[in-house]
């Protein structure tokens, strides 16, 4: 309802009121979360849908719920990006509208048609976002490697699942995963190959190592509200689509995808955070901080597939993907605030900036070392989640991944610091000209200060977010 109401304002409304526009599209996505709250609390059994095609249950209401948030925060990260006259308005609103209606789908989906469709929805919206900026060379850059790749991307997704359907013959994964088993085509190279290739589409979404590529350029060139959406929600997408597909389709399909899974995990930490450490641009820093998290993310599914505990995984997974979710959004609306104050791509340009902007420097402190995994806030209990999994194993592939996954902890809190102490301590830099641009719009104050209080509850009472563990074992067993 919202998308066709953002659309039709836009062709409807005279230019001086395009405004509104925006102000339907942040309102239709804050009333599309009450619904969400209702049925959550209401929740008694999955409502299964098309034949068990679509289903509805705590996990997919849970990351309904995140998808929703997070796009309302990119709404108002939006509103001083889409006023000025560089960039079309309806259009930008019906684009991110629709990218969220693909990640509501993925979210249900429980066959191999609505799973394509909704993984496309969310990503082909993202493609033109990405190059905004027709005006900006790395826009296009960025935008024409994102478009190239996410093409590539969709082909494997749709060649793995074609093998899927012509092994079996079936749609709902339920059913794949039946006649796989009852075949005793679990194992075979047929279902390993499906599922390599799936792996290899869905990992360009997500942009684990060796399919990150595209990620820092596309990041770089796109409006910086675009950077914060496609590292939060495109990637939430990807997650959850892998997450419902080795838990519901190849959990039974040996421990060979759980060892690969395991190698790109670690591989792409490493990656992730060398490179981060080498940047002087924060919309990279934060591309390669992306990346390295996504091993994270990836690593208690990875020794799932190993030891077959789902339950513990998905727990640990998705419990992470939200925390990161909100300190991640606040990330980005740092560097937001620090380029209204001075047009650099040099953070090392930003020395004391935060005496002239004391609520970004604070902002930039609690989200930067949340993201370093600092007690008491929402990123120590993530890491701490992901930790437990991978040491409760007492496998030497989980234990050897927790070892990995503490050496980079180690050395993200090296560049995560680092931002913190040049708007704090350093000296303020000769050669830039400060706009003294020091006044935070209201809409970004809302996305500062709700992104601000979820991080810092997830990590003081972390035992709010432990309840998620119930809708892992209800998805994991339903």
């Amino acid at each position: 309802m919202t998308i066709v109401s953002a659309i039709s304002l836009d062709l409807l409304l005279p230019r001086k009121l395009k405004y509104i526009v925006a102000l339907v599209s942040i309102l239709g996505s804050l009333i599309a979360f009450v619904p969400i709250i209702f049925q959550y609390a209401n929740y008694s059994s999955p409502e299964i849908l098309f034949e068990g095609s679509y289903v509805i249950d705590k996990f997919s209401l849970i990351l309904k719920g995140l998808f929703i948030l997070v796009t309302y925060l990119t709404f108002l990260l939006s509103v001083n990006f889409v006023e000025s006259d560089e960039y079309y308005q309806g259009e930008y609103y019906f684009l991110l509208l629709s990218s969220l209606l693909g990640a509501l789908v993925v979210t249900s989906s429980r066959d191999l048609l609505t799973m394509f469709i909704g993984i496309e929805l969310a990503s082909t919206p993202m493609f033109l976002l990405s190059g905004w900026k027709k005006g900006d060379q790395k826009s296009n850059e960025g935008s024409i490697k994102f478009f190239l790749l996410g093409v590539l991307s969709a082909s494997l997704i749709l060649y793995g699942f074609s093998l899927l359907y012509g092994v079996t013959g079936k749609l709902v994964f339920s059913d794949i995963a039946n006649t796989l088993i009852q075949s005793d085509l679990n194992q075979s190279p047929v279902t390993l190959l499906s599922a390599i290739l799936i792996l290899a589409g869905i990992g360009f979404k997500i942009s684990i190592v060796p399919f990150h590529s595209w990620a820092p350029d596309t990041y770089e060139g796109a409006p910086l509200p675009v950077t914060a959406y496609l590292s939060v929600s495109s990637k939430a997408t990807g997650f959850v689509a892998l997450i419902i597909l080795i838990s519901k389709v190849f959990y039974a399909s040996g421990q060979g995808l759980g060892i690969i899974l395991v190698f790109i995990s670690g591989i792409t930490m490493f990656v992730g955070n060398l490179s981060a450490l080498q940047q002087t641009n924060p919309v990279r820093l934060l591309a390669y901080s992306s990346i390295a998290q996504a091993g994270f993310i990836l690593a208690p599914m990875a020794v799932a597939g190993i030891t077959g505990n789902y339950e513990d995984g998905v727990y640990a997974s998705v419990t992470y993907l939200i925390i990161y979710a909100f300190m991640n959004v606040g990330a980005f609306l740092v560097i937001n605030l620090l380029q209204r104050n001075i047009q650099s791509d040099d953070m090392y340009d930003w020395g004391g900036l935060a005496r002239e902007m004391p609520l970004a420097g604070i902002f930039a402190v609690i989200f930067f070392f949340s993201l370093a995994g600092i007690p008491p806030l929402g990123g120590w209990f993530a890491k701490f989640v992901v930790f437990r999994s991978l040491l409760s194993t007492g496998e030497i592939f989980g234990v050897s991944l927790g070892i990995v996954g503490a050496i980079n902890a180690v050395i993200a809190l090296v560049y995560y610091s680092r931002v913190s102490k040049i708007i704090w301590m350093d000296s303020p830099s000769e050669n830039v000209k400060s706009n003294k641009d020091t006044l935070i719009p209201s809409p970004l104050r809302v996305v500062g200060f709700v992104s601000l209080i979820l991080t810092i509850v997830s990590g003081i009472f972390p035992g709010i977010f432990s309840n998620l563990g119930e809708a892992s074992s209800i998805f994991f067993n339903s």
